[in-house]
């Protein structure tokens, strides 16, 4: 659709009379669609800020998208051991900031709680004050499954917490090492 900037006092006839962006109604879902954008755009920008002395510690998330449902970001930590840590991400936003007790006015239902921390993987929902761009995160394995409507700040995603959460899900990772044999081998592959 081709939008030209006329006043509704315009005499050109041969367009129709298109209202200008001030009177255009914007529909609630398209909103909701762009806050909750731009959460995870400020997801990204903060997990893969610089941490003063260890450096980068996360590459670039993964945005799972509508592709997934209940996981919007895999994420890969930066690591010198033989496995490859990682841990998924639910980002809920909101422009409603906080209640009086300073918790954050975002919530998750118990259904998309429990899905997400039926991964075998570390999992976290992170909550984002959308206005001030601001971060936090908190477990989602399993420590309650009812969900929640407001959220903790006590985990802001700093350079210190999430050097914490780095260790965390290293220390994970290089604790499961599962190990696995599958029936679907080439024999060539296989080490002389």
């Amino acid at each position: 659709m081709v939008f030209t900037l006329l006043s509704r006092s315009s005499s050109r006839s041969s367009f129709p009379s298109i209202p200008l962006v001030a009177d255009v109604a914007i529909r609630r879902s398209g909103v909701h669609d762009l806050i909750g954008a731009r959460g995870e755009a400020s997801f990204s920008l903060l997990v893969t800020r610089e941490h003063p002395v260890h450096g980068f510690l996360f590459e670039l998330p993964r945005h799972l998208g509508e592709k997934k449902r209940g996981v919007d970001f895999f994420v890969e930590l930066f690591s010198t051991g033989e496995t490859v840590p990682y841990f998924l991400v639910q980002v809920k936003t909101t422009r409603t900031g906080y209640t009086p007790g300073g918790r954050l006015k975002v919530g998750i239902g118990g259904d998309e709680l429990r899905r997400l921390a039926a991964y075998p993987a570390p999992t976290y929902v992170v909550g984002i004050d959308e206005p001030a761009q601001r971060g936090y995160i908190v477990s989602a394995n399993g420590e309650s499954t009812s969900g929640f409507s407001r959220m903790c700040t006590e985990f802001p995603l700093t350079p210190d917490v999430l050097a914490q959460l780095h260790r965390e899900v290293e220390a994970y990772w290089e604790a499961a090492r599962p190990t696995f044999a599958s029936a679907f081998v080439d024999s060539d592959w296989r080490e002389q």
